[in-house]
């Protein structure tokens, strides 16, 4: 089981750094409030986050 854990610790820091540079693509594209892109960038965001929390958890119940 710590293989697993060591593997869905990795996975978390993964995903953790992907939400964070499309935040930051978000950041960079929000100088235009019409741009279409940038509500699906927040979104996309938004579940990767759900990600990271879902795989903590996931990680902690291993433990």
């Amino acid at each position: 089981m710590d293989s697993d854990a060591a593997e869905l610790s990795s996975l978390t820091t993964v995903i953790s750094d992907v939400a964070q540079r499309i935040a930051e693509m978000a950041n960079r594209r929000g100088a235009d409030p019409d741009d279409p892109v940038l509500a699906r960038l927040h979104e996309i965001e938004r579940t990767l986050v759900t990600v990271e929390r879902r795989l903590r958890s996931t990680a902690r119940d291993l433990g």
